[in-house]
């Protein structure tokens, strides 16, 4: 049985991240999206965004598609890197 495993890591305030999960879902999911990483299959997958977090967040919350012209603005940055899975004994 092939088995995958997917690690999700936030590098950014964990309170605000539940606080927008409780009250508002898609700002929460914005802020994973612009400081998170997660690892699949030996590669890890670095998510940035270059703009302000403050505003992105504020435009999902007035008017969404104003925030979509923000990450295409400013960008998002993928960067990957490969690492070894085979554990050390």
């Amino acid at each position: 049985m092939d088995q995958t495993q997917f690690k999700l890591n936030y590098r950014g305030s964990l309170f605000w991240l539940i606080f927008w999960l409780i009250i508002f879902f898609p700002i929460a999911f914005v802020l994973l999206l612009t400081a998170s990483s997660f690892r699949i299959r030996g590669t890890i997958y670095d998510l940035q965004y270059n703009g302000s977090r403050f505003w992105l967040c504020f435009w999902v919350l007035i008017f969404f598609p104003v925030a979509f012209l923000l990450l295409f603005i400013n960008g998002l940055d993928i960067t990957t890197k490969k690492v070894d899975d085979t554990p050390s004994l």
